[in-house]
Parts: structure tokens; C-alpha cells; sequence
């Protein structure tokens, strides 16, 4: 196996679902508060479907594919709070 080649992405993907979600519960915010865990909701079951599952190749990348992109505008939306926040405080 090459060193540096990530064949099986799970992992990592559950740790950055898993910071997406402990931020979205920090946030005071009501209404991005549940937009985020409303997008992270869907995701789970897909996710978990990847941790236990055997599934065929282009399948695991299909369902990869697709809880990537949902934790990715997760994490936009929390950057989004976050820039936010640092512009009302400089000012």
C-alpha cells in the first residue's frame, strides 16, 4: 500500500461529521443552529450505512461522494457564522 493513500475515507469523514455536529450544538443561534443539524440528520443514516455495510465500489463512492459534500456546507455555514463574528467584532 502507498504510504499517504487513503483507501477507505469512513473514518475521516465520521470525524469531521462528528466536529461539524459538536459546533452546530454550541451555536446560540436557533435558525443555523437547526438548518445544520437538519442537514447533518440526513447525512447519519448514509454514513452509518458506510461504517457497517459491504457495499459494492462504485456504490461506497456514490454515498463518499455524497455525505463529503453535505459536511462541507456544514462546515461552510459554521465558517460563514464564524466570519461573521470576527467582522462585528472588529469594528
Amino acid at each position: 500500500m502507498v504510504l499517504g493513500f487513503n483507501s477507505n475515507p469512513v473514518p475521516g469523514l465520521r470525524k469531521k461529521y462528528d466536529r461539524a455536529r459538536e459546533k452546530a450544538d454550541k451555536l446560540k443561534e436557533k435558525e443555523k443552529k437547526m438548518r445544520i443539524l437538519r442537514l447533518l440528520d440526513q447525512l447519519e443514516p448514509t454514513l452509518i450505512a458506510l461504517e457497517e455495510q459491504e457495499l459494492p465500489k462504485f456504490e461506497k463512492k456514490k454515498r463518499t461522494a455524497y455525505v463529503k459534500e453535505g459536511v462541507e456546507q456544514a462546515e461552510k455555514i459554521l465558517k460563514e457564522k464564524e466570519a461573521k463574528k470576527y467582522s462585528e467584532t472588529s469594528k
